[in-house]
């Protein structure tokens, strides 16, 4: 009798864990479909596909193929095509082959997380003091040519070291929102700060830089992370800094930053075509999208939108332990 009862919850746990799974899938396909129009939309949009599908797959051949009635192996199915779908939607489609020449010009982006600071602009106990030095040594070690941090350290000294370390002739910006967000802008040439452009649920701000006497305006952006709010305000802001800046004659060359909002976001639609169009830096690349969280990087929240007046040449994720960010390496120049 103990046993019989012992089975019947065991099988009611595994229904459970099927219905459970599908109410779940067909949540996240909805959200993927009709995209964050709404905060539960987002929500559901945000459900990330691929640890879905395997999840759906092993609970299925757990079951040896019996989770749904009549069709044996139908959530295995079901399983496959979510992976598929959550694998093709975050692997770039760009073949990275184009060769790096004298003109090409690397943009490095990273959310290196406060650099080990805490909020109090002293090292918190959960710090040893050795995480900014290594973020720095692997800038260091690819030598871009434009350094742009996310939420960069807030001792000035500290962002001085990484100056100093490029060379002699670099430069640095830093402006920040809060005391824990922030922005940092470093340069081998000149360097122009312009203005702060007003956006919702974040901040942006215009920038110049030379290199190798080539112009090139980027608009910096650190998104809030809120969980109760959609992203389109802020995206929306954001496009329509750039297409005011172009129609007073100042072209924005890149969109740059922590947007804290997936490429998925119908925000981002516009930017393919306003003021000539934008391209996703990140898509160039055959190589896993995903820049947060570093472990298990799901989700694409920080990007670089190059103008199609460039060509992208490669891109290299990079990574270090001591931030829960990826980082991303560009290589790019002018098609005229």
């Amino acid at each position: 009798m103990k046993l019989f009862i012992n089975q019947k919850i065991f099988l009611l746990f595994k229904q459970f864990l099927t219905i459970g799974t599908v109410l779940v899938i067909l949540v996240a396909i909805i959200g993927h479909i009709v995209r964050d129009r709404h905060i539960v939309l987002a929500l559901m949009m945000y459900i990330p596909l691929l640890p879905l599908g395997l999840w759906a797959i092993l609970l299925d051949l757990w079951q040896e193929g019996h989770s749904l009635p009549k069709l044996r192996f139908s959530l295995t199915i079901i399983g496959l095509i979510i992976t598929i779908w959550g694998s093709y939607s975050m692997i770039g489609t760009g073949n990275n082959l184009a060769k790096i020449t004298a003109n090409t010009i690397s943009l490095l982006h990273w959310n290196v997380k406060w650099g080990g600071i805490g909020y109090n602009g002293h090292l918190t106990s959960q710090y040893t003091g050795d995480e900014w030095p290594s973020i720095r040594t692997d800038i260091f070690q690819h030598y871009p040519d434009i350094i742009v941090l996310n939420e960069p350290p807030q001792i000035d000294s500290w962002l001085a070291q990484l100056t100093q370390q490029m060379g002699p002739n670099w430069s640095m910006f830093k402006y920040y929102r809060t005391k824990r967000n922030g922005l940092a802008i470093f340069s081998s040439g000149k360097l122009q700060f312009e203005r702060l452009a007003k956006i919702r649920n974040g901040m942006a701000m215009l920038v110049k830089v030379t290199v190798r006497e080539q112009p090139l305006r980027l608009l910096l952006v650190d998104g809030k992370r809120s969980v109760r709010k959609v992203r389109t305000p802020l995206l929306t802001d954001i496009i329509k800094a750039v297409i005011d800046s172009d129609q007073q004659g100042q072209p924005v060359d890149m969109i740059i930053g922590d947007f804290n909002a997936v490429s998925h976001s119908i925000g981002f639609d516009s930017y393919t075509t306003a003021a000539g169009g934008y391209q996703l830096a990140s898509k160039n690349a055959r190589v896993w999208r995903g820049t947060w969280p570093f472990f298990l990087a799901l989700y694409d929240i920080d990007h670089i939108w190059i103008h199609k007046r460039f060509q992208i040449i490669q891109l290299k994720m990079l990574m270090n332990l001591n931030t829960d960010h990826r980082g991303q390496l560009v290589y790019f120049q002018n098609n005229r």
